[in-house]
């Protein structure tokens, strides 16, 4: 069993920065080896990761969601993977962030023989990545939901996850809200181009009172999650041994 810690400052907001590693549908942009990340509600998510080249599967628990401090959780059964991360404001803009992972390196990366210094540059690695991620807007700005994430936003803090930037930061939920926004004021502006066109044609002729946008739909969860143990014994799926 390994534990390493890594820090970094971002160029944003502290409330930015916790929103997003709040969202764990966000953790396949820039943890390393992670494929998809479904929530499953009572603060437990579905993890599916690519381990060696192998598919694996497992749950995982919220332990800990403090608004703007802190995120932690760690896997219900198996091989442990577990990390707190901690958010704390450098003035306006920046943000520390600090990882702590707790990992099972045979389970992790079983063909690496360097242990603990592979996961402390990993973690270097996935913090550089977010770091790049929310100061160019693609998370935290313009964000676009990766294909089967939960459009559901984290409970705590009522949900503006972050008081500091913006009081309403692009989600899946704002962005799919702003789209029928801009349904809406077109289907608008055609009913009154409409109506234009058939008063100067002095046919009477009355328009569209105008459409009822249709809503971005949700995302399918993620499904064919068997109880089946794999080689770990554990509840960890090995897509090779599903057959």
């Amino acid at each position: 069993m390994s534990m390493v810690q890594q820090a970094i400052e971002v160029s944003a907001p502290v409330h930015t920065v916790y929103e997003q590693l709040a969202a764990f549908e966000n953790y396949p942009r820039f943890m390393t080896g992670v494929r998809q990340v479904t929530s499953l509600g009572s603060d437990q998510t579905h993890w599916i990761m690519d381990v060696d080249g192998k598919r694996r599967e497992f749950d995982a628990q919220i332990i800990e969601r403090s608004p703007d401090e802190r995120v932690s959780w760690s896997t219900m059964e198996g091989p442990l993977l577990a990390e707190t991360i901690t958010v704390r404001p450098m003035g306006e803009a920046k943000t520390q962030i600090i990882a702590q992972l707790e990992a099972d390196i045979a389970f992790l990366m079983p063909s690496d023989r360097h242990g603990q210094e592979s996961l402390n540059r990993r973690l270097k690695d996935d913090l550089t990545t977010f770091k790049g991620l929310v100061e160019s807007g693609v998370l935290g700005g313009r964000a676009i939901p990766p294909s089967g994430a939960s459009s559901k936003r984290m409970a705590a803090h009522s949900h503006t996850l972050l008081p500091g930037v913006s009081a309403d930061p692009a989600t899946p939920a704002t962005v799919a809200a702003r789209i029928r926004n801009r349904n809406a004021a077109a289907a608008a502006a055609a009913a009154a181009t409409a109506a234009a066109a058939a008063a100067k044609a002095g046919t009477g002729t009355t328009a569209p009172t105008g459409a009822d946008p249709a809503g971005i739909a949700g995302s399918a969860r993620m499904g064919g999650r068997t109880a089946q143990s794999d080689m770990w014994g554990t509840g960890m799926i090995n897509e090779e041994e599903r057959g």
